[in-house]
């Protein structure tokens, strides 16, 4: 089973994803340590928008490790260095997750949230194992089950509409043909949300 991307996400409604009614998600720095990120490490945040996780890895990462934040489009930066600012270990490159430019095996951690079902997985899944070290990490934070998703005030279901998403077993198929071994998995909402921390192969 294939998965083929339906969109990018609109620029125009980036400062909805900084929202965590939005996300769903209340703590993203308990979730990001739940996932693996631990200090010192040396993390990509793929497809990182306005910045709502990347807040996040920098706490759990602290002053000894380092974050690289990658995003293409100028709107969705120009929210994100606001949010953000300037921080010692932080890079911010605008480019495209799918050819970032970064460095090959330089880091510790490709981490992708909410951005893999609106790309290619398959080049996304080579550049995040291009960019990792042997034995590194990618963590993937995707929408799971749109039936299991609550609802928002207006009606509409919480998440992209159910055809647009990367189911876990579609995306465990990329996952063991681009040599990635699944460490650990875990879910939230009941399904309405998944992430997934796979090791790059030797």
């Amino acid at each position: 089973m294939r998965h083929l991307p339906k969109h990018r996400f609109d620029p125009a409604r980036a400062y909805k994803l900084l929202d965590p009614r939005w996300r769903l998600i209340d703590n993203p720095l308990e979730l990001v340590r739940t996932m693996g990120i631990k200090e010192g490490m040396r993390v990509v945040d793929l497809g990182c928008g306005p910045g709502f996780f990347t807040r996040a890895l920098l706490e759990a990462v602290g002053p000894t490790g380092r974050v690289a934040a990658v995003e293409l489009q100028d709107q969705v930066l120009e929210i994100f260095r606001d949010q953000i600012g300037n921080r010692p270990n932080l890079e911010i490159h605008q480019t495209d997750i799918l050819a970032t430019g970064l460095g090959m095996g330089q880091w510790d951690v490709a981490f992708v949230a909410f951005t893999l079902h609106e790309v290619d997985v398959k080049a996304a899944l080579e550049e995040a194992n291009r960019i990792i070290e042997e034995g590194g990490r990618l963590m993937v934070l995707e929408w799971g089950d749109h039936a299991v998703c609550p609802q928002r005030d207006d009606g509409q279901t919480v998440g992209p509409p159910a055809d647009h998403r990367l189911p876990g077993a579609v995306l465990a198929e990329y996952l063991s043909e681009a040599g990635f071994v699944t460490e650990s998995t875990g879910q939230n909402w009941g399904g309405c949300q998944y992430w997934v921390r796979a090791v790059r192969g030797m």
